[in-house]
């Protein structure tokens, strides 16, 4: 088991691997120094995290395909696809949004979509 070194060559795929993940138990983020390499064998690094937060140990299997295309898998249209790209992320606010109305939501879609329908 090896601590990263800041001048080693995985240096920044831990710094990347960090920045994307948190403790699974109290959602606390890591650091560099919360992260040890147990091994590497080929495309799978196994490593062992520490949460400074709540003490919890982990063990991560990470795939790293360096250089490697992802195929985007789809249904859409290459437009539809073009389109969806301009759509703005979903924020906090319309999460929340959506989280009100289905709560208080009766269910009855007719109702909900009648101006839309043209119905009185």
């Amino acid at each position: 088991m090896r601590r990263i070194d800041k001048n080693s060559p995985e240096y920044e795929f831990v710094r990347q691997l960090i920045d994307n993940i948190t403790c699974v138990v109290c959602s606390g983020e890591y650091s560099e120094t919360d992260i040890s390499i147990l091994g590497q064998q080929e495309e799978v690094w196994m490593l062992m995290v520490s949460c400074p937060h709540c003490a919890t140990q982990a063990i991560i299997l990470a795939v790293i395909k360096e250089h490697e295309q992802v195929e985007i898998l789809t249904e859409l249209t290459p437009e539809e696809l073009e389109r969806a790209g301009d759509i703005p992320t979903i924020s906090t606010d319309d999460v929340l949004d959506i989280y009100r109305f289905l709560r208080d939501f009766d269910g009855d879609f007719r109702e909900l979509f009648k101006e839309d329908l043209g119905e009185v």
